[in-house]
C-alpha cells in the first residue's frame, strides 16, 4: 500500500519533487561531510594547522547563519525561480573562490558562500517550496526531496576522492562549478517551468482560509517561550553529527579503526538516511508530527553511546545506522511540525530563523568539540546534550497536551 501511494504521489508531483531532490543534492556541496574531505589538502597547501582551519570554518558558518536569518525570509516574497537562480549563482561563485583560495580570507569567503548557499539556502528552497505547494502530503514530499542528501552522502564522497586523486582539490571545485552552470542551473529552471506553479497570491481561497487562523509570523514564534523549549532538540542532529563528522578521522584514529571502515559506515549512514525517510514520511502525514517529535532523537542518543562505550569497529556501524535513523526522521517530522503548528504564510521566515540557529550550531560544533581534551569527553558531552534535549521536549509536549 505504501509503495502504491508513493507511486501515485510521484506521478502527480514528479517535476516539483525532482526539483526539491536536486536542490538538496546540490546543497551537499556545503555539507560538513563533503567539505571536510578537503581538509588535509588545505592544511598541506595553505600551511594551516587543524585548529586554525576549524576556527575559520566555524566563523564562516556562524556568519552564514546570521545571514540566513535575513536572506531566508525573502523566499516568502520573491518568486521561487528568481530566488533559486540567485542562490545557485552564489554557490557557483563560492565554488570558484574555493578553487582559487590561497589565503585565509579567500578560504573564509569560500566557506561562507558554500555554507550559506549550499547547506543553508538550497535545502531551504526545496523544503519551503514543497511544504507550500504540496500541503496535503508534506511528510512524503519532504521525505522524498531529502533523499537528495542521502544520495549525496552515498555518491559524493566517492566522486570527491576520485577527483582529488586525478585532478587535485583546485580542479575538483572548478568541475563542481562548471557542472552547476552547465547541468544543474538549466535543469532546475526547467523543472520549475514544468511544475507550473501558481503565483502565491492566486492560491485557492479555500486553502488560504484553512490556514489563516493558525498562521504565525516569525515575531510571534520568537515571542512564544514554548518554541525555545523545543529548539535545542530541533538543532540537535545537525549540531551533534557535524561535530562528530568534522573530527571523524581523529575519532577513528583514537579507536584504532581504519579509514576504509569509516567509508563503509558512511555508506550505511546514507542507506539508512534514505530508507528511514521513505518510511517516516507517510507516518507523519497520517498523524500530528508532535507525536514523534519527543522521540526522534532516541536513536542518535543510543548511537553516540555506542561510540562512547564501544572499542570494536562494529560499534562504528551501530552509530552510523542509529544516527541515520534520526537524521532521516528529522526533516519530515520537524518541517511538518512547523507547517501544522505555525502555518505556511510565513514559513520561509520561520524556517530561516530555525535554520539560522542550526547553521550557527554547526559552526560552533567543530571548534567546540576540538576544545575537549579527548574524544571520549566530547562524546560524553554529546550524549548528555542529546539526553537533555529529549527530557526538555517531553516536558514541553506534556505541557502542550494539558
Amino acid at each position: 500500500m505504501v509503495s502504491v501511494n508513493y507511486l501515485n504521489f510521484l506521478k502527480h508531483n514528479k517535476y516539483l519533487l525532482l526539483f526539491g531532490f536536486l536542490c538538496v543534492f546540490v546543497g551537499n556541496l556545503g555539507q560538513t561531510f563533503f567539505i571536510s574531505l578537503f581538509n588535509k589538502d588545505l592544511i598541506e597547501e595553505l600551511l594551516l594547522d587543524k585548529d586554525k582551519l576549524s576556527l575559520v570554518y566555524s566563523v564562516a558558518t556562524l556568519v552564514s547563519g546570521f545571514t540566513m536569518f535575513f536572506v531566508g525570509s525573502k523566499i516568502d516574497n520573491v518568486d521561487v525561480r528568481k530566488f533559486t537562480s540567485i542562490v545557485l549563482l552564489g554557490l557557483i561563485i563560492a565554488c570558484i573562490i574555493f578553487a582559487l583560495s590561497t589565503n585565509l580570507i579567500m578560504l573564509f569567503l569560500a566557506y561562507l558562500g558554500i555554507r550559506l548557499c549550499g547547506q543553508g539556502l538550497m535545502g531551504h528552497i526545496a523544503v519551503t517550496t514543497l511544504m507550500r505547494y504540496i500541503p496535503k502530503d508534506r511528510g512524503k514530499a519532504v521525505s522524498l526531496a531529502m533523499q537528495g542528501m542521502a544520495f549525496g552522502e552515498i555518491t559524493l564522497p566517492l566522486l570527491a576522492v576520485l577527483l582529488l586523486k586525478h585532478y587535485g582539490h583546485q580542479q575538483s571545485w572548478f568541475i563542481y562549478a562548471g557542472a552547476s552552470v552547465v547541468l544543474i542551473f538549466p535543469l532546475l529552471l526547467w523543472l520549475l517551468h514544468k511544475s507550473n506553479l501558481q503565483p502565491r497570491e492566486k492560491v485557492d481561497i479555500s486553502d488560504v482560509e484553512l490556514e489563516k487562523n493558525k498562521d504565525w509570523t516569525r515575531k510571534q514564534v520568537m515571542a512564544d517561550w514554548r518554541f525555545w523549549f523545543i529548539l535545542p532538540a530541533i538543532i540537535a542532529p545537525a549540531f551533534l553529527i557535524t561535530g562528530i563528522f568534522f573530527h571523524q578521522t581523529l575519532l577513528i584514529d583514537s579507536k584504532g579503526w581504519s579509514l576504509e571502515w569509516l567509508s563503509i559506515g558512511l555508506m550505511f549512514y546514507g542507506v539508512l538516511h534514505f530508507s528511514g525517510a521513505i518510511f517516516v514520511g507517510p507516518l507523519v502525514d497520517n498523524a500530528h508530527p508532535r507525536k514523534y517529535l519527543g522521540w526522534y532523537l532516541l536513536p542518535l542518543v543510543l548511537g553516540i553511546a555506542c561510540l562512547w562505550l564501544g572499542e570494536d569497529k562494529t560499534w562504528l556501524l551501530a552509530f552510523m545506522v542509529l544516527a541515520g535513523m534520526t537524521v532521516s526522521a528529522s526533516s519530515p517530522i520537524v518541517n511538518s511540525f512547523y507547517a501544522e503548528v505555525f502555518g505556511t504564510s510565513h514559513l520561509g521566515a520561520i524556517r530561516s530563523l530555525v535554520f539560522a540557529v542550526v547553521i550557527i550550531s554547526t559552526g560552533i560544533a567543530p571548534y567546540l568539540f576540538s576544545l575537549f581534551d579527548s574524544i571520549e569527553h566530547f562524546l560524553l558531552f554529546a550524549l548528555g546534550y542529546g539526553i537533555f534535549c529529549m527530557l526538555v521536549v517531553q516536558k514541553r509536549l506534556l505541557a502542550e497536551r494539558k
